[in-house]
């Protein structure tokens, strides 16, 4: 360690860490759900917060995300089953626009 006298200005300290932004935890989060995914439902939270006219803390966007994360789940699912009965492996927008219809006629 270098120490500073009082003649001489205190040494400054640099980091050789990366300087990107840390990876969130939740800690009741689903280990389960894939970055991107995660990324995806942290996104459409805060797009949703920032459209508010009402102020949203940051613990609410937490809460909005851990609301979205099994309907997003629940959606996927639904989508991979009608993608399956018409003989799909995967996905696709139709997929998901038809399954989108079907959940909002049940509201």
């Amino acid at each position: 360690t270098v120490k500073a006298s009082k003649s001489s200005p205190a040494a400054v300290r640099r980091s050789s860490r990366a300087k990107g932004a840390p990876a969130r935890f939740r800690p009741g989060g689903d280990a389960n759900v894939p970055s991107d995914v995660a990324q995806m439902i942290h996104d459409a939270a805060a797009a949703a917060a920032a459209k508010s006219v009402v102020p949203f803390e940051p613990s609410a966007v937490t809460a909005l995300e851990e609301a979205l994360e099994p309907m997003l789940e629940a959606l996927a699912e639904a989508a991979a089953a009608r993608a399956e009965s018409k003989g799909r492996e995967n996905f696709d927008e139709d997929d998901l626009k038809a399954v989108c219809k079907t959940f909002m006629k049940n509201c």
